[in-house]
């Protein structure tokens, strides 16, 4: 404990010092901005007699560009290069500057809005292996699995780009028109598949409920109809049920509601809740899931995170219920299965899991990435501040750390770990399932 109490007051020593230069950095590039904009008529109004000596040397730089470069360079492509300057060299690499244009593409995103095929690929040795299918995509309504490889595309069946290389994959897809129908090839197990799949843009579904006897992932306009598949999991006996939480973006929250709706409708008891390869997302997301499991606590909304900022301010991020009492009896058992991908809020939900007793150590199965099993260890804040409502860009910054609400424990640069008495189950990509199974098999 006092090694943690060391170890926490020397990183604030360095954040402290690094927040310093950042703030300089800042205030030298909101200067800048200023004395940029009072540039009237050749002349510079009284801003310029109060800036410190290197932002003065930037405006003149700044001027004699304009007056005397061979070649136009625009004032948003000039800002742009010292905002990214100031992200590159200054800030971590959570924190970032985004372009009115990027800004928009990352709340798109975050709300869920998605376009593309769908998948993640592995594309070492110029393969399209395909990783991760996307909830409620193109790839996933054309039946893309994972494991298959893409090898070939086209318009139609009978123009076909063989190829295994993505930049061509993504060539032919800006050709194809919205809601385009065309044409892929996979190989499954060595076997060709032929599918066909349409170019749109979709919300995904970041929630997949499965028992031994039924299976549901969620579809439709706003990825919100409860639809049944084939996935069902034999392994799990009757009284559990699993869960697979991809994210926490976009409708996240409501897709887990109406799966847990579906787990007190079937009976069940138990809950293996899958957070592999979940990195995170918005924290009033976790806030709404984390409702589910503060098992111990009598609150009716109860702290779920603590923020500690570098100010010195404390905040308590409440539950925006409390629900477990619906849903499980104090003889329920809760799994939580994860890896060195399980980050940020889902390392949140954990904690708050383990604080609120709804999970133990023991009952958490850590699958190793590259020969380490662990969660990925941020325990840190990013808060996103619109820099001008004209130009609509923005600055992403962290701004705090995160503390689990009872213990106090701040996992950042650590995650949990095999030490802490987890479960180890091992990295199995022999089948689409074959790593879940033996997880569970591992805990049951």
């Amino acid at each position: 404990m006092d090694e943690n109490s060391s170890l926490q007051e020397e990183t604030k020593e360095k954040d402290n010092e690094k927040r310093t230069k950042k703030g300089k950095a800042w205030r030298y590039v909101l200067a800048t901005l200023l004395a940029l904009v009072c540039f009237v008529g050749g002349g510079l109004t009284t801003w310029y007699a109060i800036l410190d000596d290197e932002v003065r040397s930037l405006v003149r730089m700044k001027s004699r560009i304009d007056r005397e470069y061979y070649e136009d360079i625009s004032d948003e492509e000039f800002y742009e290069v010292v905002f990214d300057a100031v992200s590159e060299k200054l800030l971590d690499k959570y924190s970032t500057y985004y372009s009115a244009e990027e800004y928009a593409a990352v709340k798109s995103s975050g709300e869920g809005n998605k376009s593309g095929l769908g998948v993640g690929l592995d594309t070492s040795d110029d393969k399209m292996l395909v990783v991760e299918v996307y909830g409620n995509s193109p790839a996933e309504n054309a039946g893309v699995r994972v494991g298959d490889y893409i090898v070939a595309f086209g318009k139609t069946q009978t123009e076909m780009t063989e190829s295994g290389k993505f930049d061509d994959l993504s060539a032919f897809l800006q050709t194809l028109d919205d809601n385009e129908k065309f044409s892929l090839r996979v190989t499954r197990k060595g076997e060709p598949v032929l599918l066909t799949a349409y170019k749109s843009k979709y919300v995904e579904n970041y929630v997949y409920y499965r028992t031994n006897e039924i299976s549901y992932t969620f579809t439709g306009k706003d990825a919100l109809h409860l639809t049944a598949d084939e996935n069902v999991l034999s392994v799990l006996d009757d009284d559990t049920a699993y869960i697979r939480l991809a994210s926490f973006n976009g409708n996240a929250a409501k897709q887990f509601g109406l799966a847990m709706d579906e787990f007190r409708v079937d009976g069940k008891k138990n809950l293996v809740l899958d957070l592999r390869g979940n990195g995170g997302g918005y924290l009033d997301i976790m806030q709404e899931i984390a409702s589910y499991f503060c098992k111990s606590a009598q609150e009716l909304h109860p702290v779920v995170a603590v923020a500690k900022y570098g100010n010195g301010k404390r905040e308590e991020f409440a539950a925006s219920g409390n629900f477990y009492r619906r849903y499980f009896t104090s003889e329920s058992r809760i799994c939580v299965l994860a890896d060195n991908n399980t980050a940020s809020a889902a390392e949140c939900l954990i904690g708050c899991m383990v604080d609120y007793g709804a999970t133990t150590y023991a009952d958490i199965c850590l699958i190793p990435r590259g020969g380490v099993a662990k969660t990925f260890g941020k325990g840190i804040m990013q808060t996103t501040y619109l820099l001008s409502p004209v130009k609509k860009d923005a600055v992403k910054l962290t701004t705090a750390k995160i503390y689990w609400p009872i213990s106090n424990n701040c996992i950042h640069g650590r995650g949990v770990l095999v030490e802490d008495g987890t479960k180890v189950a091992l990295e199995d990509y022999a089948t689409v399932d074959s790593e879940l199974i033996a997880a569970i098999k591992t805990l049951f």
